[in-house]
């Protein structure tokens, strides 16, 4: 085997010894901090932990995510080697992650609101769902049909999915984050999860906070990842 050959082989043998760990950020409503979410949780396994990590933006509507790389590389910043991002908002995007596996350690999917197919779709091919929700009302009315949907993913998914309602934009001035916890962990009749819609969604303990930091990072690369660091080492902790 001359050398060309054998460094062809060993980046072959490379690219499928991956299996990557997939986690989809969706919730059938838009304006959840769905994209920002997913960014900072892409950066922290490309920069972190150092992973090939490809983001994937199947959000059918707006495409925030592919928008933010675009115009990071626009603006100059630079793009880690090892994060690739795609624009894949298309109803076969679970076939899209099956084959992608392979090639990446680590897979985000921004699942837009607009489309339950492509979020449901997904879901089938995830290890994690994330569902942010901001602590207001508005936000979290949309939630009992994205478990909903979930479920019905799961049904189908080999991969032993795992969700997680991660609250988002709180505040701790103000007793917004609280309320909003209680209501998660102790909901009203028809407002849960379960058979009887009266069971707990399950509620990460690491919570996301209003920054500046998180509203401006749109079209930057953040260096700054702490929050989703602890959000991710907690839901993925062996």
């Amino acid at each position: 085997m001359n050398e060309n050959t054998r460094h062809k082989t060993l980046a072959a043998a490379t690219e499928s010894a991956w299996d990557a760990f997939v986690i989809v950020v969706g919730m059938l409503k838009g304006g959840t901090g769905k994209t920002t979410s997913a960014w900072f949780i892409a950066l922290y396994y490309a920069v972190v932990l150092g992973l090939p990590t490809l983001l994937l933006d199947a959000d059918a509507t707006s495409q925030s995510a592919y928008d933010w790389f675009k115009v990071a590389q626009a603006a100059g910043f630079e793009i880690p080697e090892n994060l690739v991002v795609e624009r894949y908002p298309f109803d076969d995007i679970a076939e899209h992650i099956r084959a992608k596996r392979a090639e990446f350690g680590a897979i985000v999917v921004d699942a837009g609101g607009g489309s339950a197919r492509i979020f449901h779709e997904a879901v089938t091919e995830a290890n994690l769902l994330l569902v942010p929700v901001a602590p207001t009302k508005i936000e979290r009315r949309k939630l009992v049909a994205t478990f909903d949907e979930a479920e019905r993913a799961a049904a189908r998914n080999e991969h032993g999915v795992t969700a997680h309602v991660v609250m988002v934009k709180a505040d701790d001035r103000t007793s917004l984050p609280g309320r909003a916890k209680d209501q998660l962990l102790d909901p009203a009749e028809g407002e849960g999860i379960g058979p009887d819609r009266d069971e707990a969604f399950p509620l990460a303990e690491t919570t996301i906070h209003s920054w500046v930091h998180y509203m401006e990072a749109f079209g930057e690369i953040p260096t700054e990842l702490s929050e989703y660091a602890e959000l991710m080492k907690e839901l993925t902790a062996a």
